[in-house]
């Protein structure tokens, strides 16, 4: 079965076996306001019955600047790694019981109010079939995300995506930006670089 092999400067970070999964992410994303600058997971539900539900495999991995995430499709699968539930991550965290993740005013004003503590940012994205993209920080851009996702309804492609949006992208449930939107097959990558 196909598999995601994600390596961030030349070094394994993990092997993600697709079988039996319905979809699984990986994506680095980043803003002004939070720390790390740029941060890594990776996750994916299972829809197989009697799955395990959702898992994850990379909880949250700070990316430095000049680091290079790559993300490769493989048509077939070799040492992969066990995701973990959030009870075998985190087990003496309560469940959480909300099920309404909306935006209200009290949250966005909440997130407003938070201290930038970065002055700028600039990304770079590009696959293995020579498609390039930057982004950069500015008034209407202060977060970003890069994401290959995979989804059990086309198993022998990924859909790669570099995006940056603000909170009133949010708000409003507008997507921002794109700044890159590739397909991976089989033997493709794609990869990413926080520049700074």
């Amino acid at each position: 079965m196909a598999s995601l092999r994600v390596e961030l400067d030349g070094s394994r970070v993990t092997t993600i076996n697709l079988a039996e999964m319905g979809v699984v992410h990986v994506s680095v994303h980043g803003a002004l306001d939070r720390n790390p600058k740029a941060a890594l997971d990776a996750g994916g539900g299972s829809h197989a019955q009697g799955g395990r539900g959702y898992l994850i495999w990379v909880p949250e991995l700070s990316v430095q600047a000049g680091a290079v995430l790559k993300v490769t499709l493989h048509e077939a699968c070799e040492s992969p790694d066990e995701g973990k539930t959030i009870r075998e991550l985190y087990p003496d965290h309560e469940p959480c019981t909300r099920t309404d993740f909306a935006l209200n005013d009290e949250m966005a004003a909440e997130i407003r109010a938070r201290p930038q503590l970065h002055q700028a940012f600039s990304v770079q994205a590009a696959t293995s079939q020579g498609q390039q993209a930057m982004a950069a920080s500015d008034i209407n851009n202060t977060s970003f995300t890069f994401g290959v996702v995979w989804d059990y309804t086309r198993p022998s492609q990924a859909r790669v995506h570099l995006s940056t949006h603000c909170l009133d992208d949010l708000l409003a449930r507008r997507i921002g930006t794109y700044h890159l939107q590739a397909v991976l097959s089989y033997g493709d990558s794609a990869s990413f670089v926080l520049i700074d």
